[in-house]
Parts: C-alpha cells; sequence; structure tokens
C-alpha cells in the first residue's frame, strides 16, 4: 500500500519540478533591448592624435618608493590644457597633492537633493613596462604609434582612455553649446597605480569637506566584450557594482642563525615556507553569489543547454561550482584570494637564516575585511613562531566596496547610455564583481552608487595587454568611449 502511493506522488514531484525548470529556462530574466541611435561622432583624427599624443608622456607609477615623475605630470597637464581650451575654460581646474586634476564643471541647474552632482574618475598614471620585455613590443610603448587602426602605447587602455574620452566629450558637448543641467566633477588621479593615497584619497577629502553628496560615480573596471561567454553572441557591457577589497599581510620567522653544517629541524625559511604552503593549501570558501548574478544576467543569449542550468541555479549550482573549479578567473570572484608575491631570507648558502619573511596579497570578498583576512590567515598557519602582521607599506589595506544598487537615476544613466552607443546593436547589461582595486574606494563617503565601467570594447585576447605587452586601443574603440561619454553627459 505505502510503495503504491509514494510512486505516484515522486512522479508527480518530478512532473512539477520538470514544469517549474522550462519555465524557468524560458521566461526572461530582464530587459535586453536595443537603444537609441543619436547624432553624434568625433573627429576620428583628432581623437587618435590625442591618444597618441597622450601615450607620450611617461606618467609611470613605479611604487610609493620611487614617485611618478612630477616633471612629467605637470607637461602632461600643460598637454591638456592646451589640447581642450574649451573645456579648460567653461570649468574650474585644480590641482590637487600636487599633481592629480580635480575639474568642476557647473550645472545649469543648482544643486539640490534632486539634482545632486556626478562623479567621473580618471587617472593620470600608468604602470611601467617590464624591464626586458621592450623588444617584446611590436610598437615602441612610448611612441604613441597609430598602425593598423590602433593607437598603441602604455595607458591606452588604462587609463588614459578615460582622460581623452571625457574631456573630448565635454569639448565637443560646449562647442555645441550642451551644459549638464547636474554639476559634474573630473577626478583624474596621479597615482592610482600605487594606491590612490596622494591623489584620489585627497581629492575626494577636497570634495567631502565641500559637503558635496554625489548621485553617483563613473569609474573604470568594466568594459565592452564580446564571446567570453561560450555560446553568448551579442555584445555585452560588463559593470562592476562592487570590487573586491585588499590586503597585504607580512609572514614574519626570526631563527637563531649558525653554520648550515648543523641546521635545525627546520629553519626559518623552512617555517615560512610551510605557512605559505599551508594558506595555498587551505583557500578562503567560496561565495556563489556575485557569479551567479553575472550568469543569471547573461543565460537569456545561451544555448538551450546552459540556459536551463543558468536559469535554474536553485537545482544545478553545485554542479555548476564544480565545473567552475579550474577557472582561475571565475574563482576570483568567488572567494578571496591568496597570493604570496615575495619572499626573502637567508646571505649565503652555507649560512642558516635568522630572519625570513614573505608578502601574501589578498583580495577580499564582499562579507570579509582586512582584520578577518589576518585572524583567519593565523588561524591556518597555527604556529606562534610566525609572525603576521600587516603590511608596513603605508596602506593597512581596504575592506571591499557596498554593493551598488542595480537601478535607480544612476544604473539607469549608465545602462540607457551603454545602450545607445551600442545601437543598432544589441548589448547585453552584466554585472559582475571586480576582482581588482580602483580609486573608487576613496570615494565612498560621497555617494552610496558607484559603478565601474568604460566604453571600449576589447576581445578575449585583449584583455591581457592592459598592464601587459602591446598594450593598444583602436581608433573605433577610442571614438566609442568618447560618444558614450557625450550620451552620458549630455543627459544628466
Amino acid at each position: 500500500m505505502f510503495k503504491t502511493r509514494i510512486l505516484p506522488a515522486i512522479g508527480g514531484l518530478l512532473a512539477l519540478i520538470v514544469i517549474l525548470v522550462l519555465a524557468r529556462t524560458f521566461m526572461p530574466a530582464a530587459e535586453q533591448g536595443v537603444g537609441k541611435s543619436f547624432d553624434f561622432k568625433p573627429n576620428s583624427d583628432r581623437v587618435a592624435k590625442l591618444m597618441s599624443e597622450s601615450v607620450r608622456y611617461k606618467t609611470i607609477s613605479y611604487g610609493r618608493d620611487k614617485p611618478t615623475s612630477g616633471k612629467a605630470l605637470l607637461a602632461y597637464h600643460r598637454y591638456l590644457a592646451t589640447s581642450f581650451p574649451k573645456a579648460h575654460k567653461a570649468m574650474t581646474r585644480e590641482v590637487v597633492g600636487d599633481y592629480s586634476l580635480l575639474f568642476t564643471w557647473a550645472g545649469s541647474e543648482p544643486v539640490s537633493p534632486s539634482n545632486k552632482p556626478v562623479i567621473f574618475l580618471g587617472h593620470l598614471d600608468v604602470v611601467p613596462v617590464i624591464p626586458g620585455t621592450e623588444g617584446d613590443w611590436k610598437q615602441p610603448p612610448f611612441k604613441g604609434v597609430i598602425a593598423d587602426g590602433f593607437i598603441w602605447g602604455r595607458g591606452t587602455l588604462d587609463n588614459k582612455v578615460n582622460i581623452v574620452g571625457l574631456l573630448e566629450a565635454a569639448e565637443n558637448m560646449l562647442a555645441r553649446g550642451l551644459q549638464p543641467k547636474r554639476t559634474v566633477y573630473f577626478a583624474f588621479g596621479h597615482d592610482e597605480e600605487q594606491g590612490g593615497i596622494d591623489g584620489a584619497l585627497e581629492m575626494a577629502k577636497v570634495l567631502e569637506a565641500r559637503g558635496v553628496e554625489a548621485e553617483f560615480l563613473i569609474d573604470e573596471g568594466g568594459l565592452v566584450t564580446q564571446g567570453i561567454v561560450p555560446g553568448v553572441e551579442p555584445l555585452m557591457a560588463v559593470i562592476a557594482p562592487a570590487e573586491k577589497g585588499i590586503v597585504t599581510l607580512q609572514l614574519k620567522v626570526v631563527g637563531k642563525g649558525g653554520h648550515s653544517s648543523v641546521p635545525p629541524v627546520q629553519t626559518s625559511i623552512g617555517i615560512l615556507g610551510a605557512s605559505i604552503a599551508a594558506l595555498e593549501a587551505n583557500q578562503f570558501p567560496r561565495d556563489f553569489s556575485h557569479t551567479q548574478s553575472f550568469l543569471e544576467s547573461v543565460a537569456d543569449d545561451m544555448p538551450f543547454v546552459n540556459r536551463l542550468v543558468m536559469k535554474n541555479l536553485w537545482l544545478f549550482k553545485p554542479v555548476v561550482m564544480r565545473q567552475l573549479e579550474n577557472d582561475t578567473q571565475i574563482q576570483a570572484g568567488m572567494r578571496t584570494t591568496t597570493a604570496a608575491t615575495m619572499i626573502s631570507g637567508g646571505i649565503k648558502a652555507n649560512v642558516l637564516p635568522i630572519d625570513a619573511s614573505a608578502k601574501v596579497n589578498f583580495r577580499i570578498l564582499p562579507g570579509e575585511t582586512p582584520d578577518t583576512v589576518r585572524a583567519r590567515v593565523i588561524q591556518v598557519i597555527n604556529d606562534e613562531r610566525v609572525q603576521v602582521n600587516f603590511d608596513g607599506s603605508g596602506q593597512r589595506g581596504m575592506g571591499p566596496s557596498p554593493v551598488s544598487p542595480q537601478s535607480g537615476y544612476g544604473w539607469e544613466a549608465l545602462t540607457t547610455a551603454i545602450r545607445d552607443t551600442a545601437a543598432p546593436e544589441r548589448i547585453i547589461i552584466a554585472p559582475r564583481l571586480l576582482v581588482a582595486a580602483t580609486d573608487t574606494r576613496h570615494y565612498r563617503a560621497l555617494t552610496s552608487n558607484h559603478y565601474r565601467f568604460t566604453y571600449m570594447q576589447l576581445g578575449a585576447s585583449d584583455l591581457g595587454a592592459i598592464h601587459g605587452t602591446n598594450e593598444r586601443i583602436s581608433v573605433a574603440t577610442l571614438n566609442d568611449t568618447v560618444r558614450f561619454f557625450f550620451r552620458m553627459m549630455s543627459r544628466l
């Protein structure tokens, strides 16, 4: 009797699950329509020339122990003033922290709770070219060569694209007699590549002291791409509504030293090595939520089987997480990452080391803090001989950002401008946690709406050029960047 009753119940439950799975598979997750084309095209030759000339200013951030060349930064300031005369005349320009630039473009209507300012970020500095790799570049990294439809050079993608894009968009708006209703700030830091402590942080303090409350903020971090998700063909605008935190911990072991012919069971280097191995073998737990929101946003454009799975992660999440275990890019968005990046110890092959130390860099997932990371590291190492301290390089670390809302005025202004720039082609809007760090972190007190995105279209093979060899930007992409900023600011 029991068997005859339970089998129909199981069958009914399975049928219900199948119906639910299929219903969710064919139910659109969100509106991903086509935007409206607008009548503005920048002067392509001028835009390419502006970027080419910008690359030639070697505003290189080597690190806090070797600051960016003040001479190069001030020369680039003068170049920008000459190249964008209308913007410099219409805006108030201030130099903050000796080398960062803060522009204020007063809106046509007074600032009010319903007409708050908007902040756009960029940074003037670039990372260095790794010594010895100069010959691997197809074009010299600081010549700004225009060839094969590209402008080649360090900083074209990170991040002089924002400097040129924003100022040229403003220049074109002013030439057409356009002015935003809202006050607009351009905050161009000079040391983003070394933490933004002297640039972005100081500009944020200036704005905060003036009582500025912004509606939203736009910075680098997301971009336009295509083909990075198998089976998804349309263009995809990846926006980062949140970014991971960052902290570097120093591990240190102090031994007794002596002659290598009479070694202890473990030298200070051995103890240190075992602690690093323990950290790598015991990674932080995974949190699928940020990756899930990204996958669900692109699921409607996946082939049927993938779509069925991604639209029903309530059922298939364990399977998907197992499939993604060996994808380091995906894993970086699912956990606080552990990266041993520096190690030192010993002075000679036959001398026992006294001190041995290492630096381990962690990119912190929302939900953790620098303090909780340190506490877990101490617990995992479980060895009192290993000292675990915050790195003393000037940055104690910063926790992950809050997750900005994917609705409201700022989100709608951004996504509308993205769709209109792509029109008549359809583009998918996909939120994704940023695993790197940006200057945005210093502006958290000014607004809770932070969106990291620059409209530049890069393929999967182009992404490695950011901080890598053969950094370049296509002339067509740079034109779209200008068009995007023009469209966005002209509607504020």
